[in-house]
C-alpha cells in the first residue's frame, strides 16, 4: 500500500499544466479591471543519507527519502488598487525507514514554520514511512494607494542583507539546508510600505506569532545614498526587543555588508550577546563569491553546552540555525556563457569545534519550465556520542552526508 500511494502522489503532480515562463503565471480569467491568474511550481526530491555514525534504537543507518512538493499561486487583481493572494502548498514525503520521515537535515520543509494562531493544514495520508498534507501558505489582500502598500494576511517578508547568517531576517527565515527556497514560509500580518522620498523607504510590521505573549512588531527605514545603502529599526520580536542595523557600500567590483542585531531581553530584563554578521560580495562576470564572518549571539563557545542552545526558544524559533558563537561562511558561484548551467559551492566552519559542512550543486535548465539540479552536503566533525549519555562534541558533525536530485517544473 505504501508504494503505490506515494507513485500516486507524484503522478498527481506531474501531471499539472505547464506553460509561460519560469516563475510567470497563466491568465485563466480577465475582463475589464479583474483578472485571475494561476503560477506555481512542481518540485521532486530523492536524498541519500549516512549520518556516520550508528544512533542506539534506529536499526537503519542509512536510509533514502522521496519528497515532492507542489505550489499553486493564485493572484486575484481589481483594477490597479487591490491583489488577493492565495498560495496552496501540497506536500509528501515517504522514507526507507520510520527514523527518517521527517526528520532530515536537508530537503524541504526543513526551515522553521512561523507560530500561526490559526492552522490552516491537513493531513491526508499518514502512516510509518509515507505523509502527505496540503496547508495554505499564502493568504493576504494588498491595498495599494497613495499613501502606502498595505498587505494584511499571511505572507512573506524578509529583513536583513546577508546571506549565509541572516541576523535581521527575524519574521521567518530559511534554514542554510532549506531546497525548497522559492517562496518563503507566510507569517500572518500587517505590514505597510512607505516611500516618502525616492531615497527613504518605511517598512512597518505587526505579526502574529500564534500568541499574545509573542506577538511581535518591528520597523525599519532603509536610505539608499550615493555611497551606500543603509537601514535602521528595531521592535518586538517574541520574548525581545532588538534593535537592528546594517549597511551595504559597493566598492568596484566588491560589495561590503555588515549588520547587527542587539537584542534585549524582556523576560529576564537585561540584555543579551549582539548577532553580527560582517560580509563581502564580489559580483560580475560568470563568477560570483561570498564570505560571512558571524558572532552569533544565541551559540555556545562549547560544544558541550549544544544541547542547551538546542533547547532554547530562540533556536526553535528559527532567529538563528547554528549551534556555534564563531561561523564563516562562503559561497561561490559559476555561470558560463549560455546560463544554462550553473555550479555552486558553500560552506560553513564554526572556528571553535572545529567542524564544517561543504554544499556542492550543479543545476542545469533544460528550458521548458524545467531544472535538474544534483547536490550534496559533506560534513566534517567529532560524531556525537550517546554513552552515558548523548553528547554532541561538534556542530557539523552531527549532520552526516547526504546526496541528493531535484527536479523542479515551473508553470
Amino acid at each position: 500500500m505504501r508504494v503505490p500511494a506515494a507513485l500516486l502522489v507524484t503522478a498527481m503532480f506531474t501531471m499539472l499544466p505547464s506553460g509561460g515562463g519560469l516563475s510567470g503565471q497563466f491568465t485563466l480569467y480577465e475582463k475589464e479591471d479583474f483578472s485571475f491568474d494561476l503560477g506555481g511550481y512542481v518540485r521532486s526530491l530523492t536524498q541519500l543519507y549516512d549520518p556516520g555514525y550508528d544512533v542506539p534504537t534506529v536499526e537503519d543507518r542509512e536510509g533514502g527519502i522521496h519528497a515532492d512538493v507542489v505550489r499553486l499561486k493564485w493572484n486575484l487583481r481589481f483594477g490597479e488598487s487591490f491583489l488577493l493572494e492565495v498560495h496552496n502548498r501540497i506536500q509528501a514525503q515517504v522514507s526507507s525507514s520510520e527514523a527518517g520521515l521527517g526528520t532530515s537535515t536537508v530537503g524541504f520543509g526543513v526551515s522553521v514554520v512561523p507560530g500561526r494562531r490559526w492552522d490552516l493544514s491537513s493531513v491526508w495520508v499518514d502512516q510509518d514511512r509515507l505523509r502527505v498534507w496540503h496547508d495554505v501558505d499564502r493568504l493576504s489582500l494588498t491595498w495599494y494607494n497613495d499613501f502606502a502598500d498595505i498587505t494584511a494576511g499571511r505572507q512573506a517578508i524578509t529583513w536583513g542583507i546577508s546571506n549565509v547568517y541572516p541576523v535581521a531576517d527575524l519574521w521567518a527565515q530559511f534554514s542554510p539546508f532549506e531546497l525548497d527556497t522559492e517562496e518563503k514560509p507566510g507569517v500572518d500580518a500587517v505590514r505597510i510600505l512607505k516611500y516618502p522620498t525616492a531615497n527613504l523607504e518605511l517598512d512597518a510590521v505587526v505579526a502574529d506569532r500564534g500568541s499574545s505573549r509573542n506577538f511581535s512588531a518591528g520597523v525599519r527605514a532603509s536610505f539608499t545614498l550615493p555611497w551606500a545603502d543603509i537601514y535602521a529599526g528595531g521592535g518586538k520580536f517574541w520574548r525581545e526587543a532588538i534593535g537592528l542595523i546594517g549597511i551595504s557600500a559597493p566598492t568596484g567590483v566588491y560589495k561590503l555588508r555588515a549588520e547587527g542585531a542587539l537584542p534585549y531581553h524582556l523576560d529576564e530584563e537585561e540584555f543579551s550577546l549582539p548577532r553580527i554578521t560582517i560580509g563581502v560580495d564580489r559580483l560580475g562576470g560568470s563568477t560570483m563569491l561570498s564570505m560571512e564572518y558571524n558572532f552569533n549571539g544565541i551559540g555556545a563557545t562549547d560544544s558541550g553546552d549544544y544541547l542547551t542552545v538546542l533547547e532554547d526558544p530562540r533556536f526553535g524559533q528559527g532567529e538563528t540555525y547554528f549551534l556555534g558563537r564563531h561561523n564563516i561562511g562562503a559561497a561561490a558561484s559559476w555561470t558560463p556563457g549560455n546560463d544554462r548551467l550553473s555550479l555552486t559551492l558553500s560552506s560553513l566552519l564554526n572556528i571553535q569545534d572545529p567542524s564544517a559542512a561543504f554544499v556542492p550543486n550543479l543545476t542545469y535548465d533544460f528550458g521548458q519550465n524545467t531544472r535538474l539540479s544534483v547536490g550534496a552536503l559533506v560534513s566534517f566533525g567529532d560524531t556525537p556520542t550517546f554513552d552515558p549519555a548523548p553528547a554532541l562534541r561538534s556542530e557539523f558533525g552531527t549532520y552526516g552526508d547526504f546526496l541528493y536530485t531535484m527536479l523542479s517544473v515551473y508553470f
